[in-house]
């Protein structure tokens, strides 16, 4: 080997670190995908669907009891004499039963119109209290299985994926960091940070193109160095991943200029910065089908408080930033479901530090064109000790599975097959009237 020819391959090495370094400052900050997610040109495939689902995940185990709240019910107040809330704390009635937390209020428009419907006493009917197991039998949607590792939405989409994709298209995206389980799986899905898109984003791409030659016209084609065209031995499908991660990121760009930064309302927060994010998806017709979005720190064992603590915060930006969202879908929102959940609910009795611990059954909020909205649904047990679930927690009457499948069956027109939850059959719960 020459001394030119050892600079050059020098040179090689340096610019394949560097570029591989700003892609990977650029993944941990912004984005993650599936395994798979630039290997094939399905990633982006899927044709416009008439039904679209967003899936929001409380994490921490929110508690559902001080959500939607029984206010008839004599014992509550009983078990919740500093957190327990009252109409003189300003509860939006919704029926002669139940009543939002008042942070909640942003949402009572979606009730008036019948596009919210609150499930009391649903959840996974496993008994862990772990975060982590709870999560992982949730979203895989195969409580006390372990060796489930795709997503309940992921198995969706690997089971409708189309034949023929078109390259513009994103049919599923999770508008943070890291893909969140459900989404996980065969299928891939791109993950991205709702504050991708800036000056510095485009400078790693930039940078990382330059290596993977990826860039639209090269000043010069005669300085491009033949060590740098990828060659079998050394890994063509990471060259192939490489420039296709660069394309798909450079349209989401794109997408997001086009859409620009227009006032509607969202809370200038995480959470309400990725709805948005969504919402512009759907406004470009880039054919997205399924969205999910995290919203983290739901575990108050301290200061959950009634109106004025922890959770009363983050439910006020979580309903405002969901109402926001479906002002500005519009009329999409008719044939858009969004979901609200969480691994588990609390404690029905307030613990000594102004929060509760880690409960059993919770609630789930179905939001959305074509929910049978206006009324709450699921069998409600009370909050007697006989009542409870080991006399502590509330009980399970709705298990998430049946929910979930109601969602895929009747707004996703997907005909499920028998063994899509294992070994569960899922009951029929009338939660929509299309």
């Amino acid at each position: 080997m020459t001394k030119n020819m050892k600079s050059q391959s020098a040179l090689t090495r340096r610019s394949f670190l560097q570029g591989a370094a700003a892609l990977g400052a650029l993944a941990q900050g912004h984005a993650f995908a599936a395994p798979g997610l630039f290997a094939a040109p399905r990633l982006l495939g899927g044709d416009p669907v008439s039904g679209s689902l967003v899936v929001v995940y409380l994490r921490g185990g929110a508690d559902f009891l001080n959500m939607v709240v029984p206010h008839r019910d004599k014992r509550y107040l009983a078990v919740r004499p500093t957190i327990g809330l009252t109409s003189d704390d300003g509860l939006v009635g919704l029926d002669r039963d139940w009543s939002l937390h008042p942070a909640m209020a942003p949402l009572k428009p979606l009730w008036d119109r019948g596009h919210l419907a609150p499930i009391v006493n649903a959840g996974s009917p496993h008994a862990t209290r772990s975060h982590f197991d709870a999560q992982d039998f949730m979203e895989f949607a195969a409580p006390g299985d372990r060796t489930q590792r795709n997503g309940w939405v992921n198995r969706y989409l690997t089971a409708t994926t189309p034949e023929e994709t078109e390259p513009d298209h994103y049919r599923a995206v999770a508008m943070q960091r890291l893909l969140p389980r459900s989404l996980r799986g065969d299928f891939p899905v791109l993950a991205m940070s709702p504050d991708f898109g800036g000056r510095e984003d485009t400078d790693a791409l930039d940078a990382f193109a330059k290596f993977y030659g990826t860039d639209e016209a090269p000043s010069d084609p005669q300085d491009m160095d033949d060590q740098m065209k990828p060659r079998p031995e050394e890994g063509e499908e990471v060259f192939s991943s490489g420039a296709v991660t660069i394309e798909t990121m450079r349209r989401f760009q794109k997408i997001l200029a086009a859409a620009g930064d227009q006032p509607r309302g969202y809370p200038k927060t995480g959470f309400g910065r990725g709805l948005e994010r969504i919402a512009q998806l759907f406004d470009s017709d880039a054919g997205l089908e399924v969205a999910g979005l995290d919203y983290n720190g739901w575990d108050h064992h301290t200061g959950q408080g009634g109106t004025d603590g922890n959770q009363a915060k983050m439910l006020g930006d979580l309903s405002k930033s969901l109402a926001a969202f479906c002002d500005h879908l519009g009329e999409r929102l008719d044939t858009t479901t969004i979901v609200v959940m969480t691994e588990f609910g609390r404690t029905v009795r307030e613990n000594g530090n102004n929060g509760t611990d880690h409960g059993h059954g919770g609630g789930m909020l179905l939001i959305g064109g074509g929910v049978r909205g206006g009324e709450v649904h699921g069998q409600w047990e009370g909050l007697e000790d006989d009542e409870l679930y080991q006399g502590r927690d509330l009980r399970v009457t709705t298990d998430f599975r049946d929910v979930m499948a109601e969602i895929l069956r009747e707004r996703m027109a997907f005909k499920l097959p028998k063994d899509f939850f294992g070994t569960h059959r899922p009951k029929k719960l009338k939660l929509y009237d299309l």
